[in-house]
């Protein structure tokens, strides 16, 4: 439906650029937008329409002029409002929709070894594509920076995630991997939750490592020299020549062992090849058997060389009762191995780098 553009849409709108002035003939479609959280604290809304009349002087008749824009939301919680920080034109007279996007669709428990998936629909803002045989949809016609990126396909979980597109490059190379949506095929059910990995080209390795708590207090660690830790996690899967995904899941499907009370704290490592954790386009999907998902995205500072790790969230158990709170902090010049972390929730903290002791594949 249509909305008056109201005084405080109008200023957000003049603020972005969305118009030259506030105007109360101006409406603004929600129709078909869509929302996407792509960092903590931000959201990107896709395809908001602005519907201009414009006057033609000689008939005295007006037609209605329309463009889209995807713009960013900061979250600010205490306050509970969202505010506009970013905009990119998406479609209308003026656009970039000079970017292309190829997207490789997996299946988030088999990966690249036999889980490519054909038959998916691919959306970015209003194109969409169907997998091939290979599991891959080509788009063209995009607009250039931030997007949202949505697959659905019969017998797995629909899943969203941003991704930042470039005119500059032939083609946006973009990994997304869903989950089967019922237990019997690898589906989260009550009391699990899975953590997916997806990233580009370069770096070619990054690794996922998970650390929980043993009964008698000391702290198991998942990764790929230790798929099943703690008795109850399984690293489903460890890629090793790019865009992923490596897969955890916590209970591993077919466990009947709940999770034990304490922290589980999430992170990223990486363990070869060039560029950076934060120029990768790596984005980590937190799912949960309740259909509850969080979206997380590097910083895009503060990483050097390699051997960074990306330390993402902390996932805390209590009575059964499970809470999240990201993490989102940068540890630098650190090696793969076994990571012993503090006992207590580091709230904003990294693990500690010195704990990471060097370990080949």
């Amino acid at each position: 439906m249509k909305f008056p553009l109201v005084k405080k849409l109008a200023a957000a709108a003049a603020m972005l650029g969305l118009c030259a002035t506030a105007s109360a003939e101006l409406n603004v479609d929600f129709s078909n937008a869509r929302g996407t959280g792509t960092a903590p604290g931000k959201i990107l809304i896709e395809n908001i329409k602005v519907l201009t009349p414009v006057l033609n002087p000689f008939t005295g008749t007006s037609t209605t002029v329309e463009t889209g824009y995807n713009v960013i939301f900061d979250f600010v919680p205490s306050t509970l409002h969202l505010v506009p920080s970013g905009i990119t034109q998406a479609s209308g007279s003026g656009a970039s929709t000079c970017a292309t996007a190829r997207v490789q669709v997996f299946n988030s428990v088999l990966g690249a070894n036999g889980g490519a998936l054909a038959g998916a629909t691919v959306s970015v803002g209003t194109r969409s594509a169907t997998t091939d045989a290979t599991g891959v949809a080509s788009l063209t016609g995009l607009p250039e920076g931030l997007n949202s990126i949505a697959v659905t396909s019969g017998g797995y979980v629909s899943a969203t995630q941003s991704a930042n597109l470039s005119c500059a490059v032939p083609s946006n190379d973009i990994a997304v991997a869903v989950s089967p949506a019922a237990g019997s095929t690898g589906g989260l059910t009550s009391g699990q939750f899975r953590a997916i990995l997806t990233w580009g080209q370069n770096p070619s390795d990054l690794d996922s490592h998970l650390t929980g708590p043993n009964a008698d207090t000391t702290r198991w660690h998942l990764y790929y020299s230790n798929k099943t830790a703690g008795g109850i996690c399984k690293l489903d899967v460890d890629d090793t020549s790019s865009y992923g995904p490596e897969t955890v899941t916590c209970p591993a499907s077919g466990t009947t062992t709940a999770l034990r009370d304490g922290v589980y704290r999430y992170s990223v490592h990486h363990y070869s090849g060039t560029g950076t954790i934060g120029s990768s386009g790596a984005t980590v999907r937190l799912e949960f058997g309740n259909g509850t998902v969080y979206n997380y995205t590097p910083p895009a500072s503060g990483f050097t060389g390699s051997s960074n790790v990306w330390t993402v969230f902390e996932l805390t158990v209590s009575g059964g009762t499970i809470s999240v709170a990201p993490v989102n902090t940068v540890t630098t010049g650190v090696s793969s191995g076994s990571v012993r972390a503090q006992k207590a929730p580091l709230f904003g903290q990294p693990e500690d780098g010195r704990l990471f002791q060097g370990l080949s594949k």
